[in-house]
């Protein structure tokens, strides 16, 4: 097998335009692309410390075990839906333009707008149907090229 600066799955941060319907490409990125990566586990990392201080506390108090304080959720509180939507609008799905315009813009609501991250998340929030469309793609990516690498280890 050949040496190759791209590592046995490639470019990690690839990027394909895919038909998203009749009208609309979306620009979508390796599902573990470097910063996704970093992102969710920085999320997670947060998570996870709010968690510990929690059974610290329960413990502290002598009263380990699911009480009132615990299943008391503040609405300022981010769900992991909620994070994946932020992360996936930067650094998964990347751009949106409708088919045949010029200035790299698409219809939303039947205005042409640019698109941003901060678009994105509430698109992707508000339509599981588009989040789990963008996932799938960005997965799917990255299963390919592991597995072309791997095909690729195989021939001699």
């Amino acid at each position: 097998m050949a040496l190759s600066r791209k590592g046995r799955g490639g470019d990690a941060n690839e990027t394909k335009w895919f038909d998203y319907d009749d009208d609309t490409q979306m620009l979508i990125a390796r599902w573990d692309n470097d910063r996704y990566t970093v992102g969710m586990n920085r999320f997670r990392a947060v998570f996870q410390e709010k968690m510990r201080r929690l059974l610290d506390k329960a413990e502290h108090d002598g009263d380990l075990r699911f009480t009132e304080d615990l299943a008391e959720v503040s609405g300022e509180e981010q769900t992991e839906f909620e994070a994946q939507c932020s992360l996936m609008a930067r650094y998964i799905l990347l751009d949106i333009r409708t088919k045949g315009r010029e200035d790299g813009k698409f219809l939303l609501d039947d205005e042409a707008v640019a698109y941003d991250h901060e678009i994105g998340e509430e698109l992707l929030r508000k339509d599981i149907e588009l989040f789990m469309w963008v996932s799938g793609k960005a997965q799917k990516m990255q299963h390919d090229a592991y597995s072309l690498a791997k095909d690729a280890e195989k021939k001699p």
